[in-house]
């Protein structure tokens, strides 16, 4: 004894079954941007301390020897921070490609699911048996990574409806 067949429809690499993508779509962006500004921060603030520096040449001896050295491991220790901050902020923005492009496979998939449904529904079913399968088209890719210092949204939702 079998149960009712199920046609679950599959587009791409994604099923019109799957859970949507958890994932802060409207801060993720704005995130990314305060994060770039923050190294760039970061990065004056080291230069401006250098032109501090160049500003006590006068200095000698053991303070000046000392005050060098903090500039020097400041210096090191703000262009980490700062390149830490940069790869963070491209790396949500990279995340927030990725889970828009997924998200706009699920919403095609639901959306090509529910064209499905509808064309049986109007015995278009039968139509298609002789002329063929309707083409709905190739599952979304991914927008292209927002880039600095911007990171403005590449890609928009697609069928809204059917998800986040």
């Amino acid at each position: 004894m079998t149960g009712p067949s199920v046609e679950l429809t599959v587009y791409g690499e994604a099923a019109a079954s799957d859970a949507n993508v958890v994932f802060p779509f409207d801060l993720a962006l704005p995130a990314a941007r305060d994060l770039w500004a923050l190294a760039q921060s970061v990065r004056s603030s080291n230069s401006d301390l250098v032109t501090a520096q160049g500003t006590v040449a006068s200095w000698k001896g053991p303070h000046r020897d000392a005050f060098d050295s903090k500039v020097t491991t400041y210096g090191s220790s703000s262009s980490s921070v700062a390149s830490a901050l940069e790869a963070l902020a491209t790396g949500i923005a990279a995340a927030w490609a990725a889970a828009r492009g997924q998200q706009n496979r699920i919403n095609k998939a639901r959306w090509v699911e529910h064209e499905k449904q509808n064309e049986g529904a109007r015995g278009w079913g039968v139509v298609e048996f002789f002329a063929g399968e309707k083409d709905y088209g190739p599952p979304p890719d991914n927008p292209a990574v927002p880039g600095a210092p911007g990171f403005g949204a590449t890609g928009e939702r697609m069928y809204p409806e059917y998800g986040p």
